[in-house]
């Protein structure tokens, strides 16, 4: 869980410092047109006041055909007729403008802009403005070229490609680091498990060499003394010796089962046929506790699993729900399948899984009972992930706690 959490909180450290590192690409990207228009400006603004500065010296504007820039693409001064006063192309002094937009600016004193593409193809940046001279006023249209502002827009929209680029690298990087980690952390609890599966064969082995022989002659005496003795006190002393030598016998078998390192026998089965042969094996028992068995839904073709472990995993699962609920409730069994997963869902009612048990459930000796071994959910998930299935736990929205047991379907003929 701190594992969990620590990984949360370095996920939620890299969000936000995506999300800002990309919010400053974008407001860089979104700021960088008005900044270019604003330069465009500017530099229009500068260069109608020194050509205004060179027509108020020589009237006949003759003087304008030295001035240069490089900024420049044209420019031209227009009378209210709409005559070329001046044109950068001596060729158009004289003429008549073919459009009205210099019109209002005799009326109004502004700086009127627009984009225009030339026959050239170029796009260009024309202003208009009001042009001062003694006794008259004329308008100057200037066209402005924008390879320079137009690099600062270049600059921005490589930017925010480059770091749309470079957050996609690294959490493509994240992702596959992650994985690895998540692979080798695998692969060393896979090799914990099977040491300890071999540490636990060999006491099991030692187990049952030393303790089930003992175990059952005690069983043995104490099954003979209590049919010979007449006293009820000295009969239950004796069947209790009975009852928990056959508790200790279990522990040896599940024990053995759980480190037993056999290979799992190829079979298959039909799930809701096993479903209902163990639910009316426990009927009894449940009627009893007061717990009422419910099995729904249908599974439509047989799961990869031998009939036999199929029973003993249900059975298990069974029983583990009918533990959880001493005062009564109900076990709920849904069955589907996903035409390749078979699942079973056993839900009771009873009051959940702790979050020590949903974080250690199905490690070998951890229970909450006190009579418990720890060993039946790890038998389960062993012979569930042994033969392709997997078991998950998790509380009801309702409340309660619910198992969810998938297994792979037989393929179908072809």
């Amino acid at each position: 869980m701190k594992r969990f959490r620590l990984l949360t909180i370095i996920l939620l450290c890299s969000l936000l410092l995506s999300a800002a590192v990309l919010w400053f690409a974008v407001a860089a990207y979104r700021s960088a047109d008005p900044v270019a228009r604003a330069i465009l400006q500017g530099l229009a603004l500068s260069l109608g006041q020194a050509i205004e500065s060179v027509a108020m010296r020589d009237a006949s504007l003759q003087q304008l055909t030295e001035f240069r820039s490089r900024d420049i693409a044209y420019f031209a001064v227009l009378d209210r007729q709409g005559r070329f006063r001046f044109h950068s192309n001596p060729d158009l002094i004289g003429e008549h403008a073919d459009d009205q937009r210099f019109a209002r600016l005799f009326e109004v004193p502004e700086l009127a802009e627009e984009r225009i593409q030339l026959g050239t193809g170029e796009l260009i940046y024309e202003t208009q403005q009001q042009l001062h001279l003694p006794g008259e006023i004329l308008v100057l249209r200037l066209a402005l070229h924008t390879w320079q502002a137009d690099q600062i827009i270049q600059r921005a929209r490589t930017g925010l490609t480059t770091v749309l680029v470079l957050l996609s690298v690294a959490w493509l990087l994240g992702v596959a680091s992650y994985r690895l980690v998540r692979r080798d952390q695998r692969r060393s609890e896979e090799l914990a498990r099977q040491e300890q599966l071999a540490q636990l064969g060999s006491l099991g082995a030692v187990m049952a060499h030393e303790v089930r022989t003992p175990l059952a002659g005690i069983k043995g005496f104490a099954q003979l003394l209590g049919e010979q003795l007449v006293d009820p006190r000295q009969q239950r002393h004796a069947a209790r010796i009975v009852a928990e030598s056959e508790r200790l016998e279990g522990l040896v078998n599940d024990l053995l089962t759980y480190a037993r390192q056999e290979p799992f026998a190829p079979g298959q089965s039909d799930p809701a046929a096993v479903v209902h042969e163990v639910r009316e094996g426990l009927a009894a028992a449940a009627a009893l506790s007061g717990v009422e068995l419910v099995v729904a839904g249908t599974i439509a073709r047989p799961v990869a699993c031998p009939a036999d472990r199929l029973r003993q995993l249900v059975m298990n699962l069974f029983t583990n729900a009918l533990q959880a609920m001493p005062d009564g409730g109900i076990v709920r069994v849904m069955l589907a399948d996903d035409r390749r997963m078979a699942q079973l869902t056993i839900a009771d009612s009873g009051s959940g899984f702790s979050e020590a048990a949903l974080e250690r459930a199905g490690t070998p000796f951890f229970t909450t009972r006190a009579n418990g071994s720890g060993l039946g959910l790890a038998i389960c998930r062993k012979l569930a992930e042994g033969y392709g299935g997997a078991i998950m736990l998790r509380n009801g929205d309702a409340g309660g706690a619910e198992v969810c047991l998938t297994l792979p379907l037989v393929r179908e003929q072809v």
